[in-house]
């Protein structure tokens, strides 16, 4: 185990070789004393089953929050931070894991979709905002209307209009399976992201 420091980072280099402990388990014991887990998204056309461990596995673990990179790369992140709202427990707990992130950022905004109630519901976007004004995070809302649409595409699309680079969210505030069934923004965005996600279970 090599640990290399620096003035805003440190980090190990941990190679654990042990027979017939999936990797995907390994790293989710060595995540339990980490901040974070990056990990990649696959590659749909790289057709090689020997990965470190799906993404949804890792993720659905809970035991820490998880910094996913696009396969096909990126120029910047964490400048213009999106962050999806929707007033469950996964969203709140992704937006206090990436505090630090959100106190660094240029500008921040909380994405709110299809939201219900209004500006007095204590788990609003706008409540929200309030509680990162608290924490030194000038976030603005916007909110959006599905429409219809895959939650997932209205988030890649807000991405993409507003120039975002890093997206926060919660994952699999449903169930895995109901997901699985119905579609979900985790599925979608798990399988189309175009910038980096950090997302919290």
């Amino acid at each position: 185990m090599d640990a290399v420091s620096g003035s805003e980072l440190s980090y190990e280099w941990r190679a654990v070789e042990e027979k017939g402990v999936p990797i995907a388990d390994r790293v989710m014991q060595h995540a339990l004393v980490a901040d974070a887990v990056v990990a990649g998204q696959i590659d749909p056309d790289v057709a090689s089953r020997r990965r470190v461990g799906t993404p949804e596995k890792l993720l659905l673990s809970g035991r820490r929050p998880m910094l996913l990179i696009p396969y096909i790369g990126f120029e910047t992140m964490g400048t213009h931070v999106g962050v999806a709202w929707n007033g469950t427990a996964e969203a709140s707990r992704a937006v206090f894991d990436a505090l630090p992130i959100l106190r660094k950022a240029k500008s921040v905004a909380l994405i709110a979709i299809d939201a219900e109630g209004d500006a007095d519901d204590p788990a609003s976007a706008e409540a929200m905002a309030q509680s990162l004004e608290r924490h030194g995070v000038n976030a603005i809302v916007r909110h959006s209307a599905s429409a219809g649409i895959d939650i997932g595409s209205v988030l890649l699309s807000r991405l993409a209009d507003d120039g975002i680079d890093l997206l926060v969210m919660g994952g699999y505030g449903h169930s895995r399976l109901r997901e699985f069934v119905f579609g979900g923004a985790t599925r979608s965005i798990l399988q189309q992201m175009t910038v980096p996600v950090l997302m919290s279970h």
